[in-house]
């Protein structure tokens, strides 16, 4: 009696053990599923599976540098200089001529400087009482006249459209409001028209020979 009573007092306390570890075990796995199937049904979840692979995402191409300006070509250049400069709007002071073209020569350039100091102590903007204008102190016929003398020259150095423009636009401004370059332009020119000193005789008066 004694072994029989013993193995039924161990077996059938661990057998109920056993049934109800496995009952637990099989409760847990079917809670653990629930759970599962709720996470994957959860709208984030759902938001997060239908965000596509950012390898899938198109990336635009880098944006293409932009290209930098032409650069201002030879005719530009030269309207620049001869309007526009810090130069050119200098209107104050006897300095070496701008204007070094066809008609400007270095053997005049002393004589050139006296007849500004003379008429105009290097005041370009200056006007006279009596109706001249400028360094050189031109009357307005003949700055008028200077500006048809100068136009073909200025067709090579600033294409002809431009040129045409210019000098149109000089001819119908008192030339005390020239810029600097177009009346030492007009001087040479005027001067040297000819042959060197062919139009001296337009200067050939004032407060001292030159």
């Amino acid at each position: 009696m004694f072994p029989s009573s013993m193995v039924r007092q161990v077996v059938l306390p661990a057998i109920v053990a056993a049934g109800i570890l496995a009952t637990a075990t099989a409760a847990f796995a079917d809670a653990s599923d629930d759970a599962a199937a709720a996470a994957v049904s959860t709208p984030a979840v759902e938001a997060a599976a239908s965000t596509p692979d950012p390898v899938d995402v198109p990336i635009p191409p880098p944006a293409e540098p932009l290209a930098p300006p032409p650069a201002p070509t030879l005719h530009e250049r030269m309207l620049d200089f001869t309007m526009k400069s810090e130069d050119t709007l200098d209107m104050r002071g006897v300095e070496p001529s701008l204007y070094r073209g066809k008609y400007y020569r270095a053997s005049v350039e002393l004589k050139r400087q006296c007849v500004a100091k003379r008429e105009s102590e290097g005041f370009y903007d200056v006007v006279s009482h009596d109706g001249y204008f400028g360094a050189y102190q031109m009357s307005p016929a003949l700055a008028k006249g200077a500006t048809w003398m100068m136009l073909k020259e200025h067709k090579t150095l600033l294409g002809d459209e431009v040129a045409t423009r210019v000098l149109a636009k000089l001819r119908e401004t008192p030339v005390n409001e020239w810029p600097r370059y177009w009346q030492d332009a007009a001087f040479s020119t005027v001067y040297n028209w000819k042959h060197t000193g062919s139009g001296a005789k337009h200067w050939r008066g004032g407060r001292w020979h030159c």
